[in-house]
């Protein structure tokens, strides 16, 4: 199962799971909880449900700001499925740079940060063949 990992302070990568149950255990800290953010119905947002005390990721839209670690796959209205590669490479795009946490007076403002790229060796689930990419 081919998922888009957003981690805090790292550009997001995919990575391969045996199954859904397997990419939420070795993914996400705690319970979590399934979004449909995107204004769409065939992507959704794994993430933690309770997210005091985690890093900031991401701001996702307007109403929701990511705390941890998340997961970005495909739903087909009952259960979680694979990204299609174009779909992997269009949420990359998009969350590709970390945010940060600016006090900007009377609130709190994510400003974009430069991007850093998690190596391979710590990046979460089995690593894509060449012919999966």
């Amino acid at each position: 199962m081919r998922v888009l990992v957003l981690e805090p302070g790292y550009c997001p990568y995919t990575a391969s799971f045996k199954d859904e149950a397997e990419a939420v255990r070795k993914t996400i800290e705690g319970k979590c909880q399934m979004l449909l953010p995107f204004g769409n119905t065939v992507i959704a947002l794994i993430c933690s449900e309770v997210q005091d005390g985690l890093p900031l990721n991401r701001s996702i839209n307007e109403q929701l700001t990511l705390k941890g670690r998340a997961l970005i796959c495909g739903w087909d209205g009952q259960r979680l499925r694979e990204l299609t590669r174009k779909q992997a490479e269009r949420y990359s795009r998009r969350y590709l740079y970390p945010e940060q946490l600016v006090d900007a007076g009377d609130a709190l403002m994510a400003v974009p940060q430069s991007p850093r790229i998690k190596p391979i060796d710590e990046r979460l689930g089995r690593k894509n063949w060449l012919l999966e990419r």
